[in-house]
């Protein structure tokens, strides 16, 4: 895909990670729903595929890492690890913070990876 073309849609992907991220918040606080855990498994798997596919999609692979662009993986990152709160809180069981803190090292190592990918890219092309 055109550079160009792909950096346009980032602010497109930027909105939609503000969704992901107000609506873990919303759910979050709100949840007392009936159908609260499709509504969680839902919001669950399209905040972290968003997230994966802005940073190891076929597209967006080839295109270097730019602060805006991995703000934005990040933050679909952050709603997903928000959104992992919401079992721990309504089960009101320590088994969920097993997968918390194991996304949490997981999310972690990607954002040291990702960083010195930047900051390699940003001294080849200051």
């Amino acid at each position: 895909m055109d550079t160009d073309r792909l950096e346009k849609q980032l602010s497109v992907w930027n909105r939609r990670m503000y969704m992901a991220l107000s609506s873990a918040v919303i759910l979050l606080i709100a949840s007392f729903d009936e159908l609260r855990w499709v509504a969680w498994f839902v919001l669950q798997i399209l905040t972290t595929s968003l997230g994966f596919y802005l940073l190891w999609g076929k597209d967006w692979r080839n295109l270097p890492l730019s602060k805006e662009r991995i703000n934005s993986i990040f933050g679909c990152f952050l709603a997903s690890w928000l959104l992992l709160f919401i079992p721990m809180i309504l089960a009101k069981e320590a088994c969920f913070s097993v997968p918390l803190f194991g996304y949490t090292i997981f999310l972690l190592i990607i954002y040291l990876r990702t960083r010195k990918k930047l900051s390699d890219f940003e001294e080849m092309f200051p």
